[in-house]
C-alpha cells in the first residue's frame, strides 16, 4: 500500500500489486471504483488476474484511505483524472488497462478523453454516461436528507439499485454498506449533488480507446438502452450483457467479467 500527498492537499493511496513473472514485460490493469466505495471492492478480481496483470486500485478523494479537507473538495471529472495522472507518473506507467464500475467507468470515459495515450483499453462495467432521472425521494425521504444521517442509511435504502437483490447474499450486502459507510456524508452529499448535473453523452464520439461494455440487462442506473446508446456512439465499442441481471456485475461475477476481459484484450492486441 502507498500515499501520495499532492499540492492541492489530499493525500491519495493507492495499491499496486504484481505477481506476473520478472522476467516478463505485463500491462497494469487500473480498477477504479465508483461512488462513495474504495478499493477493496475488486477483493475479488485480484486472486483472478493478479497473475496475468500488473494490478493497480486507487481510492478516490474522500473516500476509503484517500484523505482530503472537506472546504476543498469541490468535485469534477478534471480534479479526479487529475489524481490518477500523478498516481500514473508517480509509479512510471505511460499507459493502463482502464476499468472502471458506476460512476468509476465515468472517470475512465474522461480520462480516456483527457490523456488518450494513457489509456490502451477501456472497460466499463454498469457504467451510465448520465445518470437516469428518478424520484430521489426514498420511503417519502429526500435522498440528500437520507446521506445527511450517513452514506450507510443511503446505502442501506438503496441496495438494490447497487447490488442485484436476487444474485447477491444479505452477507455482500451489509459488507458493501458497511464499507460504504466510512464515506463521510458530506462528501456524499457534494459528490451527488455533481452526479445529478453530469452528462457524459456530448464527448462519447471523442473516446478513440477500443471500449467494452459490461452490464446486465436490468439495472437501474447503466440502463440497457442506455448502454445500447453508448455502443452506438464510442467509436471503438462492443456491448456484452449478462442476462436477468440488474447492477452489480463486478462484485457478482467476476469470473465472468474477467473472461470477457481476456477475450477483448485479446482480440485487439492490448
Amino acid at each position: 500500500m502507498s500515499y501520495l500527498t499532492t499540492e492541492s492537499n489530499p493525500r491519495l493511496y493507492y495499491q499496486y500489486d504484481n505477481f506476473t513473472a520478472p522476467c516478463r514485460d505485463t500491462p497494469t490493469m487500473l480498477l477504479q471504483h465508483g461512488f462513495s466505495r474504495n478499493s477493496k471492492f475488486w477483493y475479488n478480481w485480484l486472486p483472478i488476474l493478479g497473475n496475468e496483470l500488473g494490478i493497480l486500485r486507487p481510492d478516490m478523494r474522500g473516500m476509503g484511505k484517500s484523505t482530503v479537507p472537506i472546504n476543498d473538495y469541490d468535485p469534477s471529472l478534471n480534479m479526479f483524472t487529475d489524481d490518477i495522472i500523478q498516481i500514473l507518473d508517480e509509479l512510471a506507467l505511460p499507459e493502463i488497462i482502464f476499468v472502471g464500475e458506476s460512476f468509476g467507468g465515468i472517470l475512465g470515459l474522461a480520462l480516456a478523453r483527457r490523456f488518450p495515450s494513457r489509456v490502451g483499453g477501456l472497460v466499463l462495467c454498469n457504467t451510465p454516461c448520465r445518470l437516469p432521472r428518478r424520484d430521489r425521494n426514498i420511503q417519502g425521504e429526500d435522498w440528500d436528507q437520507t446521506m445527511a444521517q450517513g452514506i450507510g442509511a443511503w446505502s442501506t435504502a438503496t441496495i438494490n439499485m447497487r447490488l442485484d437483490p436476487i444474485h447477491s447474499s444479505q452477507e455482500l450486502k451489509d459488507w458493501y454498506i458497511a464499507e460504504m459507510d466510512q464515506t463521510s456524508s458530506e462528501i456524499g452529499r457534494k459528490l451527488q449533488t455533481y452526479l445529478d448535473t453530469l452528462d457524459f453523452r456530448p464527448y462519447l464520439k471523442d473516446i478513440t480507446a477500443h471500449t467494452l461494455l459490461l452490464c446486465g440487462d436490468t439495472s437501474p442506473t447503466s440502463t440497457l438502452d442506455q448502454q445500447k446508446y453508448m455502443e452506438e456512439n464510442i467509436p471503438n465499442c462492443e456491448l456484452v450483457v449478462y442476462p436477468n441481471l440488474g447492477h452489480g456485475i463486478n462484485s457478482l461475477y467476476p469470473d465472468w467479467c474477467a473472461n470477457q476481459i481476456r477475450r477483448f484484450l485479446t482480440s485487439h492486441n492490448i
